[in-house]
């Protein structure tokens, strides 16, 4: 038994690409060779999921996390948009990491980098995208690959 991540781009019109791990490396790795230039200047719907493997195949979705991904306007992956979504997600999970106290005031900073989160850094697929996503990582179906 094993673990397996999936990444999968759900594009403007809702069609879903699945992408291979290297391939999603090289776009991390901002490779020259690997762009999107179909998605310049997007920010695309991203699902990363984390599946459980047997035999090699996969047999259940362990967890799946909905952000975005960004591109600049040659294709290329802004990590730099990424990340932010990323530290955005953990201070919303986590509060601040430096907090001060004050007698009287509450502090919410938390509260409101989850509701910045809710809006900027996350979504919620329906339940026919869903559905398309996770059968994308279980392999149940055909879909675009990249």
């Amino acid at each position: 038994m094993g673990t397996s991540i999936r990444h999968i781009l759900v594009s403007q019109d809702d069609t879903v690409i699945r992408l291979s791990n290297s391939f999603f490396q090289n776009l991390w790795d901002n490779s020259q060779a690997h762009t999107l230039p179909q998605f310049a200047g997007c920010r695309l719907r991203w699902a990363e999921a984390a599946v459980e493997l047997q035999d090699r195949k996969p047999v259940r979705i362990l967890r799946v996390v909905f952000c975005y991904l960004y591109f600049d306007h040659r294709g290329h992956l802004d990590r730099n948009k990424v990340m932010n979504d990323g530290a955005l997600m953990m201070e919303a999970g986590m509060g601040s990491i430096f907090p001060t106290k004050s007698g009287s005031v509450i502090d919410a900073s938390s509260r409101f980098a989850a509701r910045r989160r809710d809006h900027q850094a996350i979504w919620k697929p329906s339940r026919h995208l869903s559905k398309a996503i996770y059968d994308a990582a279980l392999d149940s179906k055909s879909y675009k690959r990249l």
